[in-house]
């Protein structure tokens, strides 16, 4: 009975490690990927879609005269490129969903940029604190281990909040963006 029971724990164990490791993978592959990484929540009085979609702004060739900048998909990130995010909140309901608050992680790897965080008619908070609690830039601050506490600062930022200040209409669909430079 004590093998069987020691061969169960070491497969569960061992069931355990892979996992970890396969998750740790996972992470790794997710660097190169900031579209894969942390799905918005949203939240509200009913019931609601996000979709994220990541970009880069092509630089034009040289040589091409009134060559313009365009949009594309962010699958090769290098350290110094700037990447768009743009949420997608859409109610597919019938009734407005009020009270909408979104939330986003902030890819590992990337720095917020300043003042980039925007949508319609809603305010935008930042965390510190991995996603516990939430407040205006001016209002943030941090302890690091065996240091005062100060202002948090744009490195600090570990997620960026929406507060929608109206309902969102039946089948409509809320564009909330904000930049972050890959380090």
């Amino acid at each position: 009975m004590k093998t069987t029971t020691l061969k169960m724990l070491g497969a569960a164990v061992v069931a355990g490690a892979l996992a970890l490791l396969s998750a740790a993978a996972q992470t790794a592959d997710e660097i190169g990927a900031p579209q894969e990484q942390g799905a918005p929540t949203a939240s509200g009085s009913g019931p609601l879609t996000t979709e994220t979609v990541v970009e880069l702004l092509d630089a034009p060739d040289a040589d091409a005269l009134h060559a313009r900048r365009r949009f594309v998909p962010a699958d090769n990130v290098r350290a110094g490129d700037e990447v768009y995010y743009t949420i997608r909140v859409h109610n597919p309901g019938r009734t407005p969903v009020s009270n909408v608050v979104v939330t986003k992680r902030l890819p590992y790897g990337m720095l917020y940029a300043r003042g980039s965080a925007v949508g319609p008619a809603s305010e935008v908070q930042f965390s510190v604190d991995g996603g516990e609690t939430f407040g205006p830039p001016a209002e943030l601050e941090v302890q690091p281990t065996g240091q005062p506490r100060r202002r948090a600062v744009i490195g600090d930022y570990t997620h960026v909040r929406w507060l929608l200040r109206y309902p969102l209409s039946p089948g409509a669909t809320a564009l909330l963006r904000f930049r972050a430079t890959l380090n």
